[in-house]
C-alpha cells in the first residue's frame, strides 16, 4: 500500500513523491542514473541506453536499477504504487511495439521523456508483458503516476488487457480500486470543511460546537486506499504554508504524515506489521530528492547537479535510517 502526492508551492516549485508503505525492506536506497548508463530489457534482450539522468528511490538487482520512485534531470517523474486485484499484463511480445516488463515502466518512461505529454503519446505503442524480472521475483502488481513542471499529471493501469490512461486533475495517487472509482469516491465528501460550523437550534436544544476542527467530521481515518486517497486529496486542497521549496517539502511531508503507517496499526494476513518504510518528496525544478524513513525522522536530501550527469555507472548512496537527533546540550 502506498500514497503518491504532487504539490505546487507558491513561488512555482513542483514537488513530486510518495509514501512507501509495505511489510518488508527490498533493500531500498537513492540511486543516481547517469545519462551514459545502458540497460537489459529483460522482455527483448534488448540493450537500451538512458537518454536522460535520473535519481530516485530503487534497488539494484543483478546490476540492473529497479525503481519505486524518482524523476529525471528534465522534471518528469514517475512512481509505481501496489495495484492488486486489477493490474492485469500481456502474456506475449508484440511485434513492433515497446514490450517491457512492469518492473521497468519508470525506467522506461524517465529515461526517454520530458514531458508528460510525450509519455501519453508514446503508451499507445507501449505492451506490458508479464515476465517476471527472475525465477526468484514475483511479477509486480503496479499501477503508475506520472507527473512533470508543467503540473500536468496522468495514471497508467493496465486493466483486463486494456490500458487506461487517466488525466489526474487531484494530483493523488493510492492503491486498488482504479483511478476512476477513487475520483466518483471523492464526491461523498464534498461537504468537508476547514471552517467551524455554526451554532444550531434542533428543536429546543441549543448545539455549539465542541472545540475546533468539527467541520472534518466524517473525514475518514483508516489506512485504506480509499480512505487516504480521500484524506490526502483533502489536505492537499487546503494545505497552507507552502510558499517556497523548503516551505513546500515540509508541507509535503506533513500531508504524506497523516496517512503514514505505524507498526501494529495495520497487519498483513501474513502477520507482518505494514509500515510507511520511507517517504519521498522531488522538487522538479531544483532536482532534490528528499526522504525520511520509519526510523530517522530527520529529512535527506541529495541534489541530482551536484552528481556527474554524464557518468557511466549508477551511484548506490546510503539508505539513511538511523534515528538522528539534535542534542542541545
Amino acid at each position: 500500500m502506498c500514497t503518491g502526492l504532487t504539490l505546487t508551492t507558491n513561488d512555482g516549485y513542483h514537488l513530486f513523491g510518495r509514501s512507501m508503505d509495505i511489510e518488508y525492506s527490498f533493500n531500498q536506497s537513492p540511486l543516481f542514473i547517469p545519462r551514459n548508463f545502458t540497460w537489459n530489457n529483460v522482455v527483448t534482450k534488448d540493450i537500451n541506453k538512458i537518454k536522460y539522468a535520473i535519481l530516485g528511490m530503487g534497488t539494484m538487482m543483478e546490476g540492473h536499477p529497479m525503481m519505486a520512485d524518482a524523476f529525471n534531470e528534465k522534471g518528469l517523474a514517475c512512481a509505481g504504487l501496489n495495484f492488486p486485484g486489477y493490474a492485469s499484463y500481456e502474456e506475449n511480445i508484440i511485434d513492433g511495439k515497446i514490450n517491457i516488463g512492469p518492473y521497468d515502466l519508470i525506467l522506461w518512461v524517465l529515461s526517454n521523456f520530458e514531458k508528460v505529454s510525450e509519455v501519453k503519446e508514446a503508451l499507445g505503442n507501449l505492451n506490458i508483458v508479464s515476465v517476471p524480472f527472475s525465477q526468484s521475483t514475483p511479477l509486480p502488481t503496479l499501477h503508475w503516476i506520472v507527473y512533470d513542471k508543467n503540473d500536468d499529471c496522468i495514471v497508467i493501469e493496465k486493466v483486463k488487457g486494456k490500458l487506461n490512461v487517466y488525466d489526474n486533475k487531484i494530483g493523488i495517487l493510492t492503491n486498488s480500486p482504479t483511478f476512476d472509482w477513487h475520483i466518483t469516491n471523492l464526491r461523498q465528501y464534498m461537504g468537508l470543511t476547514s471552517t467551524q460550523p455554526p451554532e444550531a437550534i434542533w428543536h429546543k436544544q441549543e448545539l455549539i460546537p465542541l472545540g475546533q476542527g468539527l467541520g472534518l467530521c466524517g473525514l475518514p481515518g483508516d489506512f485504506s486506499p480509499a480512505s487516504r486517497f480521500v484524506r490526502t486529496s483533502y489536505f492537499k486542497s487546503h494545505i497552507a504554508l507552502n510558499k517556497d521549496e523548503l516551505s513546500g517539502v515540509t508541507a509535503f511531508f506533513h500531508i504524506l504524515a497523516n496517512v503514514s503507517m505505524v507498526g501494529g496499526s495495520v497487519v498483513t494476513p501474513a502477520n507482518l506489521n505494514d509500515i510507511t518504510l520511507y517517504k519521498s518528496s522531488m522538487c522538479l525544478e531544483k532536482g532534490t530528492y528528499y526522504y525520511n524513513t520509519y526510523y530517522n525522522n530527520q529529512i535527506t536530501i541529495i541534489n541530482m547537479h551536484n552528481e556527474d550527469l554524464d557518468a557511466s555507472e549508477v551511484k548506490v548512496f546510503p539508505y539513511r535510517d538511523v534515528q538522528s537527533i539534535y542534542y542541545e546540550n
